[in-house]
């Protein structure tokens, strides 16, 4: 019994230690899930001019993990959004990528020996010691009748290897262990 009790905490331990976090999980309640049946991704093309091939081979991948994550619970996907098969659900995608910098805080034991005038004193500060990529993955479901935003997610992660299918794959897995659609 105690070596099952372990065994499930160095489970738990190991899944709580993902690098993927949920920045935001947002559903409408009111929202029939069951109704819907199919979907298609939002045209970002007739939004804004075409991005760079680094972000659109980056949106390809997502849109891979995307397909496969609603496939595997149910929903069709139809042809693009403004043909004459309109999809239940729209999903719109974006993912950034930001150069974040790493820091740590100082502590006493780091302040400089001084001997003078009263008035000196120390302060923690936070100091740079280095730079890291962390990119954010956002998806967003949108009701197609209603207009109406149903789910809303943002997971992000430090990347090491810009958007690897790997990656990107990890990211949507992640945010959809949240979906409140059908499983």
């Amino acid at each position: 019994m105690k070596t099952l009790i372990i065994a499930l905490s160095l489970i738990v331990g190991i899944a709580a230690c993902s690098p993927y976090r949920i920045l935001q999980n947002e559903a409408d309640r009111a929202a029939n899930w069951s109704a819907y049946k199919t979907y298609s991704f939002v045209d970002t093309a007739r939004i804004a001019p075409l991005p760079g091939t680094t972000y659109q081979a980056a949106m390809d991948e997502l849109k891979r993990a995307v397909t496969a994550e609603l496939t595997s619970r149910g929903y069709q996907q139809t042809p693009s959004y403004g043909t004459t098969d309109r999809p239940d659900l729209l999903v719109n995608i974006g993912a950034v990528m930001k150069e974040q910098t790493q820091t740590r805080t100082t502590n006493i034991r780091e302040a400089p020996l001084y001997i003078g005038q009263r008035r000196y004193h120390w302060q923690s500060q936070e100091v740079p010691v280095g730079t890291y990529d962390e990119g954010t993955i956002n998806l967003h479901i949108i009701d197609a009748k209603r207009n109406d935003l149903i789910w809303d997610v943002a997971v992000a992660s430090v990347l090491k290897n810009g958007f690897s299918q790997q990656t990107v794959n990890d990211a949507v897995a992640k945010a959809f262990g949240k979906f409140p659609g059908r499983k």
